[in-house]
């Protein structure tokens, strides 16, 4: 009984919190087809052998999906080497010239070690190529994360989310409650009083 109580708790915490996120976290609406100056495709870092992780794998299916449906010609590949060796703008580059992404129009971005450095730096590179609005690629669970900060910088973007993959069907919610949980960390932090 006593582990019902606690059950119920735990999802009054979250129900709150979720809300909570809600009105402080903006959200961009989705692409819907609409064309846009460039495509950003936030990283996430590669498995140590260099090949894409499950994650940054539908993030680069999803990108090459828009690219080939004229969405946007210019895709900027944004992230660092974070968790490895390997530098998480590359591995998404090779991977999207292999599904036929002219390698022309992918612009590497390959300082940022964060999702707020994603943007800031995708931001530098759309002022210096007069680049007016983006699409934004992630996963389904980092929109509202990276839209809010996108909506911070100043940034006209719409979101698409990639595919959850299979691998990670079974803790879908974990995922969502650590990446809630961090947001409202990032608020207390930063954002509180503002």
């Amino acid at each position: 009984m006593i582990g019902l109580y606690i059950l119920c708790l735990i999802l009054m915490c979250f129900m709150v919190e979720f809300m909570f996120i809600r009105m402080h976290f903006k959200k961009a609406g989705y692409n819907h087809g609409q064309k846009r100056d460039v495509m950003i495709v936030l990283g996430y870092p590669a498995n140590k052998d260099g090949s894409m992780s499950p994650i940054l794998r539908e993030r680069i299916n999803k990108a090459a999906e828009l690219y080939h449906a004229g969405i946007a010609e210019v895709v900027i590949c944004s992230g660092a080497s974070v968790a490895n060796n390997h530098v998480e703008a590359d591995v998404m580059a090779l991977a999207l010239a292999k599904l036929e992404v002219d390698g022309r129009q992918i612009i590497r971005e390959t300082k940022a070690r964060s999702t707020y450095e994603n943007l800031v730096k995708s931001r530098e590179i759309m002022h210096e190529r007069g680049l007016k609005n983006a699409v934004i690629v992630t996963s389904p669970w980092h929109l509202r994360k990276s839209s809010s900060y996108a909506f911070r910088l100043g940034i006209d973007h719409t979101l698409e989310n990639s595919k959850v993959p299979k691998e990670f069907i079974m803790g879908i919610g974990i995922i969502y409650v650590y990446v809630y949980i961090q947001m409202l960390m990032i608020y207390l932090r930063f954002y509180k009083g503002k």
